[in-house]
């Protein structure tokens, strides 16, 4: 296809899936492409292609799949991405976007599930993206701080302690104003002392037979 100018009919608009990946392409990428709202998949990775993402690619509402991965595209993205309600998989890396990343929750999940997306675009910033666009590096995107981990840990064992001081108060009352769990708990530590000395003995008593036993 390289070189070929194509003109196709009414029915191209009826396309569901386009894949033009690695095929040298040049140019920018038309805006007429937008119109295909019935489109499910579009695949223009690996080729030279240049300039901005079409500003009404949001058009394409039924689109599900977008991988405009390495190519040359400039600009910011646009914020109508925001809008594709289907779109379960991205991939713009590896172009010269700049500018903050748009905002909505349907471009945050799909970063959760490929990290990659957005990789070798020196001049991308804003979440999910570590670098703030004022230029300074923030803490990792859905990641807990030091400190707060600090303040979780403070809370878990503090928690833990005041359940087994609590705990044992609770049996030491017991055992103090209930006379009967207070025999019973006496008995039970009493037969496991007498196992214990029974068991002690007897080791010993072993043990002493295999020294005076001659070699």
């Amino acid at each position: 296809m390289k070189r070929q100018e194509l003109q196709y009919g009414p029915g191209f608009f009826y396309l569901v899936g386009i894949d033009f990946s690695q095929n040298h392409l040049t140019g920018g990428i038309p805006n007429q492409i937008t119109s295909l709202n019935g489109l499910l998949n579009l695949n223009l990775s690996w080729n030279h292609l240049r300039g901005k993402i079409p500003e009404k690619i949001g058009d394409m509402k039924s689109l599900e799949s977008l991988d405009l991965s390495r190519n040359y595209l400039s600009g910011k993205i646009s914020p109508s991405l925001s809008d594709l309600t289907y779109l379960s998989y991205m991939d713009v890396s590896y172009n010269n976007l700049t500018g903050p990343i748009p905002p909505g929750r349907q471009l945050d999940t799909l970063y959760t599930e490929n990290p990659s997306m957005y990789d070798g675009n020196n001049g991308l910033c804003g979440p999910p993206l570590q670098v703030n666009c004022s230029g300074s590096i923030e803490p990792g995107y859905g990641k807990q701080s030091a400190s707060e981990k600090d303040s979780e840990s403070t809370f878990f064992y503090f928690g833990l302690c005041s359940g087994f001081t609590v705990g044992l108060w609770v049996v030491m009352c017991a055992l103090l104003f209930k006379k009967t769990w207070r025999i019973c708990y006496y008995h039970i530590f009493d037969r496991a002392y007498d196992r214990v000395f029974v068991v002690a003995t007897r080791g010993r008593k072993i043990k002493a037979e295999e020294i005076k036993r001659p070699v």
